[in-house]
């Protein structure tokens, strides 16, 4: 005979029940759904030790990562606010216009467009033949201006010349006038005698006066002559500069650009030939906001990344501008009426490239460029 306990203790040796049939069960048991599996924790049951691991493996991992990121987050962080950076910025150079100073036909074009040239190498040619002429009537302006001066210098001795004659004459006469003064007294001569060394000494002072005034007339026709002179000499170097710019000349060394002069073009003076783009004198205008220039100064190290070469070069910060890019704009901003609106201005930043990195010449102006510089 079984006892009550006895399905117990069948279980715990093994012993398995036969599976009730599924035919047996009812349409209600067959879909209900399944009941949900409760853990041990949220049972009230105590955590086994293999979760007591996981989690302490989980707590130790997450320790660690931040550890990780104290440690490796404190240098980032450093090196992002160790430099500020724009990506508005070209590269900048001189470019310089050539234009004709006189006006005249163009005689020969020497260059092309995306030459290199040297300072004082020749671009173009103005027909000289106009200024030639101009040249060769100055200097006959001249040698007649000087010949007249000469003449006036000698017209002006002349009369000096004359004026010494005739004050010595006045002196002797004016003394012979004394003498006779004396003798009239004494009743030596007649009054006659007298009465004409008195004239002759006043005739020889009227010729005195007369020298005199021919003598000052003189020295003022040589002023007069002389500054006819130094007149046509002004007249013929300027005729030897129009001459010389006949010929134009590459101020400085660089590449041509924007040429539109032609042979047989008639110019006119301040009219543009062409265009020099220098390549030795090169900077960099960065534009960076007003909240990133608060802590920039005068040369503080750059570093400038050219898209179009895909490398970095070295600089340092030149100089800030007086005002910012909106100042200097055609249409400055108007906030006297009211209707402000606060946009971050930027402010343009001039960056110099270090010397000697550049020696084939490969940054030109406008490339596009991305500094970042280096705050102490």
């Amino acid at each position: 005979m079984e006892t009550p306990n006895s399905g117990i203790s069948r279980e715990s040796n093994g012993y398995q029940p036969d599976p009730v049939p599924r035919q047996m069960l009812g349409e209600t048991e067959q879909h209900s759904p399944p009941l949900p599996q409760v853990s041990d924790q949220a049972a009230g049951n105590p955590p086994d030790e293999r979760s007591l691991v996981r989690m302490a493996v989980k707590a130790l991992a997450f320790a660690a990562l931040l550890a990780i990121l104290f440690v490796a987050g404190r240098p980032v962080w450093n090196y992002l606010h160790s430099y500020e950076s724009t990506d508005d910025a070209v590269i900048d150079g001189h470019i310089a216009p050539v234009a004709s100073r006189i006006n005249g036909t163009i005689l020969r074009v020497n260059v092309e467009e995306t030459q290199t040239v040297k300072a004082g190498q020749l671009l173009a040619s103005i027909d000289p033949r106009d200024a030639q002429v101009a040249v060769d009537n100055a200097r006959a302006k001249l040698s007649l201006a000087q010949a007249q001066a000469g003449s006036a210098r000698a017209d002006y001795l002349a009369a000096l010349a004359r004026l010494h004659q005739s004050e010595a004459t006045l002196g002797k006469a004016q003394r012979d006038a004394e003498r006779s003064t004396a003798l009239l007294n004494q009743e030596v001569i007649a009054r006659e005698q007298y009465e004409e060394k008195i004239r002759v000494a006043d005739v020889d002072a009227a010729a005195a006066d007369s020298d005199r005034a021919a003598t000052r007339s003189a020295q003022k026709a040589i002023s007069s002559r002389e500054a006819s002179v130094q007149a046509a000499q002004a007249e013929l170097d300027q005729a030897l500069l129009n001459l010389s710019y006949t010929r134009i000349l590459a101020p400085f060394g660089g590449v041509i650009g924007k040429k539109t002069v032609e042979v047989g073009q008639r110019v006119q003076p301040g009219e543009q030939l062409m265009a020099i783009v220098g390549l030795d004198d090169i900077w960099v205008t960065a534009n960076f906001k007003e909240t990133q220039v608060r802590r920039m100064h005068r040369g503080e190290q750059a570093t400038i990344h050219v898209d179009a070469l895909g490398r970095d070069f070295n600089g340092y910060v030149e100089g800030m501008a007086g005002a910012t890019g909106e100042v200097f704009s055609l249409l400055p901003p108007e906030n006297a009426t009211g209707n402000y609106v606060k946009v971050v201005q930027r402010l343009p930043i001039r960056i110099r490239f270090n010397a000697g990195q550049d020696t084939v010449h490969a940054l030109r102006p406008g490339l596009s460029v991305e500094p970042k510089v280096w705050l102490r």
